[in-house]
């Protein structure tokens, strides 16, 4: 006969030295003032507390370390994401209802899910009628500026250096003026510039002035030039065909002898000036040499006196009069001399135009400066430059500036090559540049980075276990990491989480986590003891799931992880790892088309969805705000605000929510590790990226690029791109690239495609494309037209593709099947073909080489769904509640009904 007792819970409390992260307050044990009283005498600032039924809980921000002993309540454990008054195994808690929290009453568990509590308001307990309210204000950093579209332009020497700049000349224009100014990329640059060729063609040729093409050297900038907290990097300028076209009118009418002639002139003149000693002149008439930009062609007007000796702030190409390589290195050796002469006089200005302008020794100008302390002026011309965001950084920490270097480090993602840059010489900048770098790693949701980057700075560990116990509360994946991390980190602490590690080591446990504890500690660089015990104590069940093909290890993997545990008896007790084949093809690898039909229906309306990790999905429900659901489809979370378009990020810890309105978009930031939910107000916005970084995300408003700072509710814009020269149609976000297909004024639709992280751009000109005709983006492939063609006998996608016609046959036209529409969506290896027929819906997942039909889902016409591909999974969803999950890797799907 079956032992009564033998299902009863064998330990019904927490002993010893925990991690205390709520207090129970048994009703039947204190009565409710008793229990209130309690409760404020545990509080601390961000507590929350609810009453149930059976007694209060008080839930603490943040768990506390501490023994069970002694407290004003029953102590509660957060494993796994729930609260626990006992360390209960998985068999203990074997079909109990949804639950957020589990009692052991009578030696069985009972569940408690938080709908079933009120909150309680304790503030009746307080008087705070003598208490004065001050406004409280982050310390961390100097309170931010409004923000503004300059605040890391760069400055020019006029504005830096001021009344030592001679004041503007009214003498003719510079030969180089061109290149002073920057030559222009964009369409309206091109204009103005054609413009102005053809009246001095055209004037040359009817008065045969000296001075063809003077009116070339008035360059105006190109549209497209971003502003904002980091300009864009632009595309090294081409030379025009125009300007190549005049040089070959010039030869053919005998005019280039005459522009040699006036240009040899000027040179002689130059020279002379440096050989009197009159410096200052000799540099407003000098050549820049050695340039670190292409030539843009010819020039056709006599070199110019400078009006004044500004830096130019860009990269931009330049004008060339085709000087010998001895007359260049005779200028070079000038030009070397004057500098010296100007440093040994102790001037630095005139010091730094010589170098940086003249000879293009922009790295060595910015040494210079550095080398007379003055920082602020290097970090301003450095910006100005687009020098590398570690330089500038660097240069903004030694001139005090450090906000703009978080600005820029947190824009670019620089953090560590710019601490490695400091460390060596200036170690407090770099302890406070490391600091914030932790702080911006938490925002992008990677909360064990941010402690790994902070661990070493004695003043930051607080935080960063702080950061620890975030990550730990979390539970799933990123608890079991940390658990990893805490072991290397902390050891001595490792003993209070033995009944974690017992519950991961269950192999009738999830093995979700489990896997990721055990990838993360064959990442850790070296051995300890507590590691050790981790090892030996998960590899039976590791092996488990591995037989069972619930993760991705192989033999080497398991071999390392005995190795690891360093368990001789474990080790001499090990079987042979005999592996099956695994069974899985990719999705765009299946040799045969996949059949699938459309989930059952749920209750709740889908708007967007995006997957987690740990098998977990963030689920847009609209006006009903936001849910995380798992892999079985229970509501594990809720985040109540308004949820119709999700942002994800990379590691799925942070998110934002989008919710159009009238004329705007709501939106809010989804902390989905602390459960926060941070309102950053609203913007009219169109085609919104749907993922960033956790901190900069790309929006269009008012036909500007902008890439705003998400971390706070400033928003902030970091990055931003004006006028491009007309509408912007349509845009690609992808992950190392952003494409915004432009139409002009003329009806032409012109290409804007910009790098990441850097946003260099990287091309700007014409799509041959059909203007009336759709336009799918491709990350790889860039821009094409792709359609569906009804046939008589069968249905076909084409488009042409690298210079061929691609045919793909999707099903064949079936009598009395009329086909009412048709939908394509470009993902990253393939496209999605939806053919609408009265009842259903037939979607044709096809790879761009358009050989094969890899997958075919028939879904219900009455609800047709929206495919969003997101970290290597394709999810279907619609109105109806139905979710389907696609896994890239694997060809895995979970059907899920959101109820």
């Amino acid at each position: 006969m079956a032992d009564p007792l033998a299902s009863n819970i064998r330990h019904p409390v927490w002993q010893g030295v925990q991690e205390i992260a709520a207090l129970w307050f048994p009703a039947e044990w204190l009565g409710e003032t008793e229990r209130e009283l309690r409760m404020i005498d545990a509080w601390q600032a961000g507590s929350r507390a609810w009453r149930f039924e059976l007694g209060d809980v008080l839930v603490l921000p943040r768990a506390i370390t501490g023994a069970c002993e002694g407290l004003p309540g029953l102590p509660l454990r957060r494993i796994g994401g729930v609260l626990l008054s006992a360390p209960l195994l998985a068999r203990e808690t074997e079909g109990l209802p949804a639950h957020d929290l589990v009692l052991v009453r009578g030696a069985q568990p009972v569940a408690l899910h938080l709908s079933q509590a009120r909150a309680i308001d304790l503030s009746r307990h307080l008087d705070v009628g003598d208490y004065a309210l001050h406004d409280t204000y982050d310390c961390r950093m100097p309170p931010a500026a409004s923000a503004g579209a300059s605040k890391l332009d760069g400055a020019s020497v006029r504005k830096l250096v001021g009344h030592r700049i001679p004041p503007l000349s009214k003498e003719g224009e510079a030969f180089l003026a061109g290149r002073m100014e920057g030559e222009g990329n964009g369409p309206g640059a091109a204009k103005q510039r054609f413009g102005r060729a053809v009246g001095t063609v055209l004037g040359t040729m009817l008065k045969v002035v000296p001075f063809i093409g003077a009116g070339l050297a008035t360059i105006s900038r190109s549209d497209g030039a971003g502003d904002g907290l980091v300009q864009p990097r632009g595309k090294p300028a081409q030379p025009g065909r125009l300007r190549a076209a005049i040089a070959r009118i010039a030869l053919a009418t005998r005019l280039s002898a005459l522009v040699g002639y006036q240009q040899g002139a000027y040179l002689k003149r130059l020279m002379s000036m440096f050989d009197r000693g009159d410096l200052e002149e000799a540099l407003r008439n000098a050549l820049p040499i050695d340039s670190l930009a292409q030539s843009l062609g010819q020039s056709f007007s006599q070199p110019g006196r400078r009006n004044d000796l500004r830096l130019s702030g860009g990269a931009g190409g330049g004008l060339s009069i085709g000087l010998g390589p001895d007359l260049q290195d005779h200028l070079r050796g000038l030009y070397r001399r004057a500098f010296e002469s100007f440093d040994r006089q102790g001037r630095i200005d005139e010091a730094v135009f010589v170098l940086a302008e003249l000879l293009n020794a922009r790295q060595e100008a910015l040494d210079y400066l550095v080398r007379h302390e003055r920082h602020a002026q290097a970090a301003e011309l450095a910006l100005g430059w687009e020098m590398p965001a570690a330089a500038i950084i660097r240069l903004l920490m030694l001139a005090g500036d450090v906000q703009r270097a978080v600005l820029v480090a947190r824009r670019d993602g620089a953090f560590a090559a710019a601490i490695q840059m400091l460390q060596g010489t200036h170690a407090e900048l770099a302890d406070r540049l490391r600091s914030e770098w932790g702080h911006a790693l938490v925002a992008q949701g990677d909360w064990l980075g941010a402690v790994e980057a902070v661990w070493t700075l004695p003043a930051m560990r607080a935080q960063a276990t702080e950061w620890l116990l975030a990550a730990e509360r979390a539970g799933g994946e990123l608890g079991a990491r940390a658990l990893v991390q805490r072991a290397v980190l902390l050891p001595d602490t490792l003993e209070q989480y033995a009944g974690l590690i017992e519950l991961l080591a269950d192999p009738w446990t999830g093995a979700d986590a489990r896997t990721a504890m055990a990838q993360a500690m064959l990442s850790v660089a070296g051995k300890s003891e507590a590691l050790r015990m981790m090892a030996a104590r998960l590899l039976p069940a590791v092996a488990a799931d591995c037989a069972a093909s619930r993760n991705g290890f192989g033999t080497k993997d398991l071999e390392n992880l005995l190795a690891l545990s360093g368990d001789g008896c474990l080790k001499a007790d090990a079987p042979g790892w005999a592996l099956g084949p695994r069974e899985s093809t990719p999705f765009w690898s299946q040799a045969r088309a996949l059949l699938l039909e459309a989930p059952a229906p749920g209750l709740q309306a889908i708007h967007d969805a995006i997957p987690l990790p740990g098998r977990q999905t963030l689920v847009a429900l609209g006006e009903a705000g936001a849910v995380v659901i798992d892999a079985a489809g229970k509501v594990r979370q809720r985040y109540a605000t308004p949820a119709y378009f999700l942002v994800a990020s990379p590691l799925g810890r942070v998110a934002l929510a989008v919710a159009p309105r009238e004329r705007v978009s709501s939106i809010a930031r989804l902390d989905l590790v602390g459960h926060a939910i941070t309102d950053l107000g609203a913007l009219a916005l169109r085609f919104p990226s749907p993922r960033f970084d956790g901190i900069g995300w790309s929006v269009i408003c008012d036909q500007r690029v902008l890439v705003i700072d998400t971390h706070s509710a400033a928003r902030e814009v970091l990055w931003h791109i004006g006028d491009l020269g007309g509408p912007i149609v349509a845009a690609g976000h992808f992950a190392s690239r952003e494409t915004f297909l432009v139409r002009g004024s003329d009806a032409q639709l012109r290409d804007w495609s910009y790098g990441l992280p850097s946003r260099r751009r990287l091309s700007c000109g014409d799509a041959p494309l059909d203007p009336e005709a759709p336009v799918y983006i491709h990350p790889s492939r860039g821009m094409f037209q792709p359609s569906v063609v009804l046939g008589a006998e069968d249905v076909t996608l084409e488009y042409r593709l690298g210079g061929g016609m691609i045919r793909a046959a999707l099903c064949p036209m079936d009598e009395g099947q009329e086909c009412l529409n048709s939908s394509i969506q470009v993902l990253e290896a393939g496209l999605v073909v939806g053919l609408t027929f009265a009842t259903r819906i037939e979607f044709f997942f096809c790879g761009l080489d358009g050989t094969r039909v890899v997958a075919r889902v028939s879904w219900p016409a009455e609800s047709p769904p929206s495919v969003r591909e997101q970290d290597g999974q394709i999810l279907m969803f619609d109105g109806e509640g139905r979710l389907l999950h696609l896994d890239l890797a694997t060809s895995a799907r979970r059907h899920l009904s959101v109820r």
